[in-house]
């Protein structure tokens, strides 16, 4: 199973339902389609690659000491022994959009390259 996350740091304190409403430009892009949302966290199902591998997203914004964050973790039922290549196009596609119809969203963590675990 594919799983690839990402932590933005949004510049000032926005709400969480500003963080999670500002999604939606992305969703669209995508075209997911929403299957849960509350406040502080959305799921999302979409069809990505050749063979239409079906993805789920989920976002949560997270309160931290420095401010609330937005967790963007995209999985697949993809085997991550052959690096899960639609899944991580997708992925790479999620973090271009968020930078460009979010500039002022900072990256500060995606698993494919910095590791595992957010530090």
């Amino acid at each position: 199973m594919a799983r690839f996350l990402s932590v933005f740091k949004p510049s000032g304190t926005p709400s969480a339902a500003s963080l999670i409403d500002a999604l939606q430009h992305l969703l669209q892009e995508l075209q997911a389609e929403v299957d849960h949302r509350t406040p502080a966290h959305l799921s999302a199902l979409m069809r990505g690659g050749q063979e239409q591998l079906r993805m789920q997203l989920f976002a949560d914004v997270q309160a931290k000491a420095e401010g609330p964050v937005l967790e963007l973790v995209l999985m697949s039922r993809e085997p991550m022994g052959q690096g899960a290549p639609q899944t991580l196009a997708m992925f790479e596609r999620l973090i271009q959009l968020v930078a460009h119809t979010q500039p002022a969203m900072e990256l500060r963590f995606r698993s494919d390259r910095d590791g595992a675990l957010p530090v």
